[in-house]
């Protein structure tokens, strides 16, 4: 609960992920992910960390507007049926905030770092964020540069 998360601007990536889209709250990304571990797991595929792609800023988007994907890592020899999909989001330059919390507070408190950064780099919240999280460690991800 008392910790900080840690700022870095580093080259991340590539991951390819299996994923389902999700639109609405962004608390409610917990229960899609389940509906995708479910699947990987029928499918015989062993998920890894699990993944948040971010498109929207629930700052400026009605709540029920926000647009996500959510879903977990997986090898490149996996190919998971419908309904779900995968994707590959390349290596990139990005401004990492990592943090080793529970959920409740380690979401606030890695956004609040990297809105920090922002500020002080005179800079706004570049999207779309990549939130990775496994065994209690979360590590959100903000693009550096505008075509990633």
């Amino acid at each position: 609960m008392f910790s900080s998360a840690k700022i870095d601007v580093i080259e991340r990536g590539p991951y390819r992920y299996a994923y389902l889209e999700a639109e609405g709250p962004y608390s409610k990304l917990a229960s899609k992910r389940g509906e995708v571990d479910k699947q990987l797991r029928e499918q015989g595929v062993e998920p890894g960390s699990a993944i948040a792609i971010i498109f929207d800023d629930p700052r400026a988007t009605e709540r029920d507007k926000l647009r996500a994907r959510t879903g977990f890592i997986i090898g490149e020899d996996v190919t998971p049926k419908e309904p779900l999909k995968t994707a590959i989001l390349p290596k990139r330059k990005v401004v990492s905030a990592r943090i080793t919390a529970h959920p409740v507070f380690a979401y606030g408190k890695a956004y609040s770092a990297l809105l920090d950064y922002t500020g002080q780099h005179n800079m706004t919240l570049h999207l779309p964020t990549v939130e990775l999280y496994d065994a209690s460690v979360l590590i959100v991800e903000m693009p550096l540069e505008t075509n990633p």
